[in-house]
C-alpha cells in the first residue's frame, strides 16, 4: 500500500512538471512586468508551501485549479508587501555632497549587498528582507505566513551565515542590526 503524502505529493510534483511554464506566464501577466524576475521565484515559493503541505491536497480534486489559485493568492501578497522605494540617486546630496570616494564605495557596498541578497532562497531572502529591512517580528510572520516559528528562525539564521560569507568584510562596516551574531 502506498503512502497518502506521498501520492499527493506525486500529484504536485506531475502537475508543476506539466505546467511549470505555464505557471510562470501566469505570474509573470498578473505581476504587469513589475516584478523584475520575481515570477520565478513566486512559483517555486507556493509549490514547495504545497509541498510542504501535501497532507491538504488530498481533498483537492484538481491539483493545477488549487495552484493556479495559490499563485493568484501569492500575487496578491507580493503587491502588498511591496513597499515604495526611493531613488538614491534623485536624493539631493547635503551641503556641497558627499565625498566622491566615500559615495563610491557606499555604491559598491550597496551593489555588493543586492548580489548577495540575490544569491539567497527566495524563502531567505524573504524572511529575512521581512525582519531586517520591514521590521516584522518572527512571531507576526509565523502568523501571517502560516509557517512555523522555528522554520522561519532557520532560515534567518542560514540567510544571515550565507550574507556573511558572501560579503566578507563587508560585514564589519555595516550596523550590527543587519547582519547579528549568531
Amino acid at each position: 500500500m502506498s503512502d497518502p503524502l506521498t501520492d499527493q505529493r506525486s500529484r504536485l510534483v506531475e502537475a508543476f512538471g506539466r505546467d511549470r511554464r505555464r505557471l510562470t506566464r501566469f505570474v509573470e501577466r498578473r505581476l504587469f512586468g513589475d516584478g523584475g524576475g520575481d515570477a520565478d521565484d513566486i512559483v517555486a515559493d507556493v509549490v514547495l508551501r504545497l509541498f510542504e503541505r501535501a497532507d491538504l491536497l488530498a481533498q483537492v480534486e484538481d491539483v493545477s485549479a488549487y495552484l493556479y489559485r495559490s499563485l493568484t493568492h501569492a500575487v496578491i501578497d507580493f503587491f502588498r508587501r511591496r513597499r515604495p522605494t526611493e531613488d538614491l540617486a534623485a536624493v539631493d546630496p547635503p551641503d556641497g555632497g558627499p565625498d566622491p570616494e566615500e559615495a563610491l564605495a557606499a555604491s559598491e557596498r550597496r551593489g555588493q549587498l543586492c548580489r548577495a541578497l540575490a544569491g539567497l532562497s527566495p524563502a531567505e531572502r524573504a524572511v529575512w528582507l521581512a525582519v531586517e529591512v520591514d521590521g516584522w517580528s518572527f512571531r507576526a510572520l509565523s502568523e501571517r505566513w502560516g509557517e512555523p516559528l522555528g522554520t522561519l528562525l532557520a532560515r534567518k539564521a542560514r540567510a544571515t551565515r550565507r550574507l556573511r560569507a558572501a560579503l566578507d568584510g563587508l560585514a564589519s562596516g555595516l550596523h550590527q542590526r543587519t547582519l547579528p551574531q549568531l
